[in-house]
């Protein structure tokens, strides 16, 4: 192989395996991120899945706004949607400091829901590993590399059509996790290539601010502000009453399209200065631009409106909308789920592959060992902590103080044990490999997976309903796959000696 070939392999190997420790729990995250709204609604049992009218469900959430914060100066509602089945309200002086309410979409009856992170956690640990700007600085470093394994991958198995239709499982383990990892890269190559490239591109201007601070003077979201339009007013301090919510809510579909409305914003109600917002949801668009119209609270003409949006808004929100995927409906959205899930398990093959390779190598060394452990915990033990997630917001109990920070602990908890089990299981394996560590936490993995159906069942608080239905029925296909997993761990290697010369 020429110096290029080896340094590429290199590359691939060691960027593969050390940021693939990362990788494959922010891909897992990021394809269950897909269906966050689901996921919540799922983590929260007190929530209904009833059919509603929308205009109703706005009258319904002016009426309790009236009823609990009437001299408030700032009030917004969510409205309901076919994935996000309840009405959402908040009120406060500030929009991005609101005190927050769920309704029942048909009945307007507060729902008084657990207090969860629900599936928003899952989109925060693949953007920013719950860390904030540090973890965005390395999801950002991540990618960056991820971009570099994938180019570098692609020129040493150059053979793409060949890898995409050769799979041996059975033909010897090495083989078999080579073709493995092969295939799952190939199949997966031009999505794995867009979300990567469009990650980065997300994330650019956390870790290369230069430009914003030179052009905009250092002022934090000065660029946004150029970009989208904004129509305030001072309130008048008089006196007018504002327009029935639903009214202004028919004329923005009007304007924006029936269906569209998915936020109204309301500042200083019942005020001469009074002002309308209502923002149209990006689920059927690729560039993610949210167009929006404001009117006059009390006489609902237009007081302004964006529909408009320039070149470079466009471009950039195109690849916003191509990483978040709300656009497409639930074909696209599945299509997502699945090649993040094949594009984890690609990197997850690679891993194996590359700890087996370095074994025959190495023996039992103990940088060996710690390679090991950190590709098991990694791979099963993340599978097994982001389940364990999933069960503490069922668990944990609905009143108990600092709730989400307690659900996020435990996800935390559990992924160091399954660290430090990995360790010791190494430490206690007599030199015949982590195949026995693999099977243990893949097997729990599988066991979370394959009896949340029941846990819901159990903890359920409201009858069954599409929504809830469809995690359960994913977790079961998820804990059978992991299942199949198992079967790919048969027996521990023995250990091999130390070649003259290998990497200690």
């Amino acid at each position: 192989m020429s110096t290029i070939g080896k340094a590429l392999l290199g590359l691939h190997a060691w960027g593969g395996l050390v940021f693939g420790w990362l990788l494959v729990p922010i891909f897992v995250a990021g394809s269950i991120a897909v269906f966050e709204p689901e996921v919540s609604h799922w983590m929260q049992p007190e929530l209904t899945a009833p059919q509603f009218s929308r205009g109703e469900a706005v009258a319904r959430a002016e009426a309790r706004l009236r009823e609990v914060a009437a001299d408030a100066a700032v009030w917004r509602v969510r409205l309901p949607n076919g994935r996000e089945p309840t009405v959402g309200i908040g009120w406060g002086s500030d929009p991005r400091q609101l005190a927050e309410e769920t309704l029942d979409a048909a009945s307007g009856r507060p729902l008084n829901p657990r207090a969860t992170h629900g599936g928003h956690f899952f989109n925060e640990f693949h953007a920013e590993l719950m860390a904030g700007t540090a973890g965005k600085w390395l999801v950002g470093a991540v990618g960056i590399v991820m971009l570099a394994a994938i180019v570098s991958g692609v020129l040493v198995h150059h053979r793409i059509l060949r890898d995409f239709f050769t799979f041996r499982p059975w033909a010897g383990r090495r083989r078999a996790w080579l073709d493995a990892h092969n295939l799952a890269g190939v199949a997966t190559l031009p999505f794995l290539l867009m979300i990567t490239w469009t990650g980065v591109v997300i994330l650019a201007e956390t870790f290369m601010p230069a430009a914003t601070h030179v052009l905009y003077d250092g002022k934090a979201r000065a660029n946004r502000a150029e970009v989208v339009k904004s129509f305030a007013r001072k309130p008048a301090g008089e006196a007018a009453a504002m327009k029935p919510l639903v009214d202004h809510f028919a004329a923005a579909e009007a304007l924006l399209g029936t269906g569209t409305v998915s936020n109204l914003l309301v500042r200083h109600p019942d005020d001469r200065g009074g002002l309308v917002q209502a923002l149209r949801h990006v689920d059927d668009r690729l560039s993610a631009v949210a167009d929006h119209v404001t009117f006059d609270a009390a006489t609902g003409e237009v007081f302004g409106q964006q529909t408009e949006w320039n070149a470079m808004a466009y471009a950039y929100r195109a690849q916003v909308g191509l990483h978040v995927v709300h656009y497409g409906g639930p074909a696209l959205r599945w299509l997502y789920f699945v090649s993040g899930l094949l594009g984890a398990a690609m990197m997850a093959a690679g891993i194996v592959l590359f700890e087996r390779k370095r074994r025959q190598r190495v023996g039992d060394a103990r940088g060996q060992r710690l390679i090991e452990a950190l590709g098991v915990a990694s791979v099963a033990g993340g599978c097994v902590a982001l389940l364990a997630y999933l069960w503490a917001a069922r668990l944990l109990p609905a009143e108990l103080e600092a709730r989400a920070g307690r659900e996020v602990l435990c996800f935390l908890v559990v992924w160091a044990a399954t660290l430090l089990h990995a360790l010791w299981r190494g430490a206690a394996s007599g030199g015949h490999g982590p195949a026995r560590t693999w099977r243990e936490q893949l097997l729990l993995a599988a066991a979370l997976a394959l009896a949340l159906p029941a846990l819901d069942f159990v903890t359920a608080l409201q009858p069954i309903d599409a929504l809830r239905l469809g995690v359960d029925l994913t977790a079961l296909a998820g804990g059978g796959l992991l299942l199949v997993c198992v079967r790919f761990f048969p027996a521990a290697i023995p250990a091999q000696p130390v070649l003259a010369g290998a990497e200690s």
